[in-house]
This record gives C-alpha cells, structure tokens and sequence, in this order.
C-alpha cells in the first residue's frame, strides 16, 4: 500500500508534551480457531497479497518509538493469535531490553509448558488469555474448536508454573452465549488471586473481517451474539460495578461498566460527547501499516522504512488528530480498546 508520509514530514506545529498514550501492534491477521463473534480466521481482503515486516523492521520500529515514549510504555501485541508469529517473543525480550512493558491477548490455544516458560523467559509483564464461559460447551461452541476451555486452563497453570510475577488477566466477551455465566466467571478469577489477577470484561463489537455495518446488532448474520434480555444484562453490569466498588478483581472501571449499560440499552444512541483519544494510538498492522484510527487514512508502512518518529509530527499526522478531535461517528470501538481512566463517555443523540 502507498504510504504519504513521505510527501509531509515538515514538522508541524505539535506540542512537544504531546506523546503517544497507546500502540498495538497487530502483528499477525489470522488465528487457528473459528471464533463466532469474530472472524479473523477469514481472509481480509485488505490484507491478501502484502507481505509482512520482518523481525528487524519490526524491531527498527520498536526502537523509533521509544524515543516517543516514556520508559515503562506499554506495548500491545494483537491478533488474530499473536502466538502464531514464530518471532513475536524475540521481540518482546527486545522491546523490554529497550524499557518498554509488553502485553500479549492470547486464546490460549498454544500455550503447552514449554511455550509457557517461552513466554515467561521473554520478559512478557502480562498476557490475557479469552474465556467467555467456565463451562466447555459455551467456550469451546463459541470459539469453533474443541478442547480451547481446557487448554486456557492449562495455559494458566503452565504460565504460573514458570512465574508468580506475570500479569495473568481474563478477557471475557459479554454476549448472549457468555451471559448468564458472567458473574460465576468474575467470582473464580477473584477467588483464585494466586493464578490470576484480573478479569476485563468487554462489549460485543460487529465481528472483525465483515462489511461495516453501522446497524450491524439489528441483522440476523451478526446480532446473534447481542444479549436478548436487556434488564438480565443491566442487572448483570450493576453487580460487576457492586464487586468492582467493593475491590474484586475486575479490570474495568465504574465509568467503563457504566458505558457498557448506556451501550447494551441502547447502541444506536450511545455517543461520545467529548473529543476521542484515538489521536494519540499508534496502530501498526500485520502488513506494516501504521495508522491512528482506521477511519481516517493510513500514515506510513513499516516496510517502507516509513520512521513512527516522522510520522508522529508529520502534516498528515497532525491533520488527522485534527479530523479524530472533530469526529461524530457512533464509534463502538472506544468501549473496549484504550479505554483511558475516567473517559468521560456520555449518551447523546443519535450517532453517526
């Protein structure tokens, strides 16, 4: 893909206060399993046909963009299953031997013991593995393969095996299917401190690798997953808040657990009032590029050699931050990912 970074990389008039407060690098576009609630198991066609970043541009990245951020920055790496890249965890020993913090969002699927103490040997400060239910017949139906309950399980026992430091969360999707074992999953994660230390809950999104659709939670190919029974699921959220208040082990806030309500009440009202931090995420794909927000215009490619320095204070970056602060679309996106402290999220007319 074209990159136009190289075209406006006069610096602007950026604020030199102003750094990066989020990065995901999404470092592959596939997965081994068939989850229903998202497809990145399916060819995205934005995808097919580019080549990916080796492990050095990967890492010329990663040392461009230290000089942008604090030490102790978190890096995200995302997927599909970002286990599938058989260099992932060199990268993560070499972005923690530059100062930064790594995460990994796993399904668990390759985690044996010996990918475990990998994972622990690679510096990794936290992995989230998916569970949407305690039960198989749920977790294991909704993500497509048999036996994923039972390898999570496993995963944790592994990972802890190798570490008692390691940042072990839940990450649990709050669906039709997961529903009414919602709060049984919140109280096995609080009670077993010494295997895990977090569970986050997030909100059903329009399954990745589909048309976009703004009234998506309404049609029968993707609603499937949107709980039904609108008052079992704010009942559902208000003891999440009751447990998070009282100091269990939940790791979203009040005011995210509260956008979630303003969210299931009512998606096609649930509007942003203030002006979105996605200005300031640095996304980079599986295929190198590197972008704010998706809706508004790719910034330069990895591959390219494209430097995240330049491309942070470039005109065309500053141009987009401009077009992010000004933006009224509906964005559901920003219920679940950099969801930052108290956002103040408030429910307004009708989205776009």
């Amino acid at each position: 893909m074209k990159s136009n970074v190289k075209n406006s990389l006069t610096r602007q008039d950026v604020p030199a206060v102003l750094k990066p407060g989020f990065c995901c690098i999404g470092i592959v576009d596939t997965c081994m399993l068939k989850c229903q609630m998202c497809h990145k198991w399916q060819d995205d066609p934005g995808t097919i046909g580019f080549s990916q970043p080796t492990t050095d541009e990967w890492k010329m990245f990663i040392r461009q963009l230290r000089d942008l951020v604090d030490e102790g920055f978190e890096i995200d790496f995302g997927g599909g299953e970002a286990l599938m890249r058989n260099d992932v965890l060199d990268l993560v020993s070499y972005a923690k031997s530059l100062g930064f913090r790594n995460a990994i969002a796993s399904n668990g699927y390759l985690i044996n013991e010996d990918m475990a103490k990998r994972i622990v040997d690679s510096g990794l400060d936290s992995i989230v593995l998916s569970l949407d239910s305690l039960k198989p017949e749920v977790h294991d139906r909704m993500r497509g393969v048999k036996g994923v309950t039972e390898r999570v399980f496993k995963a944790i026992e592994f990972l802890r095996k190798y570490s008692k430091d390691i940042h072990i969360g839940i990450c649990t999707i709050i669906m039709e299917q997961s529903l009414g074992g919602i709060i049984d999953l919140a109280e096995w994660v609080n009670t077993n401190r010494d295997k895990m230390n977090s569970i986050l809950f997030m909100a059903p999104m329009q399954q990745n690798n589909t048309p976009f659709d703004p009234g998506w939670f309404k049609k029968t190919e993707y609603n499937f997953i949107w709980p039904k029974d609108n008052k079992k699921t704010q009942n559902v959220l208000d003891e999440l808040i009751r447990r998070r208040k009282l100091g269990h082990w939940i790791g979203d806030s009040v005011v995210q657990l509260e956008a979630f309500k303003a969210y299931f009440e009512n998606p096609a009202r649930f509007v942003k009032k203030s002006p979105c931090n996605l200005d300031r995420a640095i996304h980079a794909s599986s295929i190198g590029d590197v972008f704010f927000c998706y809706r508004y215009g790719l910034l330069g490619n990895i591959k390219n050699g494209d430097d995240i320095r330049e491309i942070w204070h470039s005109g065309s970056a500053d141009r987009v931050r401009t077009d992010i602060k000004k933006c009224q679309h509906n964005c559901h996106f920003l219920l679940n990912c950099f969801f930052e402290g108290d956002y103040p999220f408030t429910v307004g007319g009708e989205g776009g």
